[in-house]
């Protein structure tokens, strides 16, 4: 039997430990379809916000991944990664946890609906994070899985920064978007403050564009399958999702097992 391919899972929410739109149940319930099936090896990971309870979820951190400094801006920030397994499964997350980006009480804005002013610096430091620790790892994906809004750079920046790391530049990437009650845009200065390149014309784009822009294949969640543009859509039956996921696949990726 073949060796297992192995698909990165890179998403801004996963259910259970955090499920507040319509792409955690995709990125909680994908990877364990795909994992039966014998043919995948997979890991998630998720940014680990303040209402994720590390005592009810049984995270503990992975001293030898944390302790990595990512720069944006002016601003130099330590990542920690912890890790807890998805209950009921032999699935693990890891989470990308870091105090000034993540511990606040909401994902996108605060307790009274106000937008935070940070949150395209908090997808690109997330973005970056998951793929250092990917290389601290040592782990080399086939293929990689980018879920929603906050997990929007990670396309661009495997695709221009790391287009030539050998842990990466094979790898496939597919990008499930995520429509959300703002649609933040770079400008000028935050393609600079976000360590950008700025040749590649991303003025005006959110994340969500940016990663559109820059995968392999995009499917779209059944809940926003208006704006899909003739792109594939998830159904709503979890079996499906797995074969539509395993077509996509194996369309940018012939190698991927169909």
């Amino acid at each position: 039997m073949a060796n297992p391919k192995r698909i990165l899972i890179i998403s801004g929410e996963v259910a259970p430990f955090s499920d507040t739109s319509y792409i955690a149940s995709l990125a909680r319930h994908l990877p364990e379809a795909l994992h039966e099936t014998g043919e995948y090896e997979t890991r998630i990971m998720m940014p680990r916000y303040a209402t994720v309870s590390e005592r009810r979820n049984r995270l503990h951190e992975v001293i030898r991944l944390s302790g990595s400094e990512i720069t944006l801006g002016d601003r130099t920030e330590t990542l920690r990664v912890k890790v807890a397994s998805i209950p009921g499964i032999r699935l693990q997350v890891y989470f990308m946890d870091n105090g000034h980006y993540f511990k606040r009480k909401g994902i996108f804005a605060d307790r009274s609906g106000k937008m935070f002013t940070d949150n395209l610096e908090r997808a690109a430091f997330f973005s970056r994070s998951v793929i250092r620790t990917i290389r601290n790892l040592g782990w080399q994906p086939d293929l990689v899985h980018a879920f929603g809004w906050m997990s929007g750079y990670v396309p661009y920046v495997l695709r221009t920064e790391f287009a030539d790391d050998p842990l990466f530049r094979d790898a496939k990437i597919a990008y499930t978007p995520q429509m959300v009650d703002f649609e933040d845009a770079m400008s000028a200065e935050d393609i600079v403050s976000l360590k950008l390149a700025s040749k590649d014309n991303l003025k005006g784009m959110s994340p969500n564009r940016v990663g559109m822009h820059f995968a392999d294949g995009v499917i779209f969640p059944a809940e926003i399958a208006e704006y899909a543009e003739g792109h594939p859509v998830f159904s709503d039956d979890t079996e499906s999702q797995r074969d539509q996921a395993m077509d996509l696949y194996n369309a940018i990726s012939p190698a991927v097992p169909a």
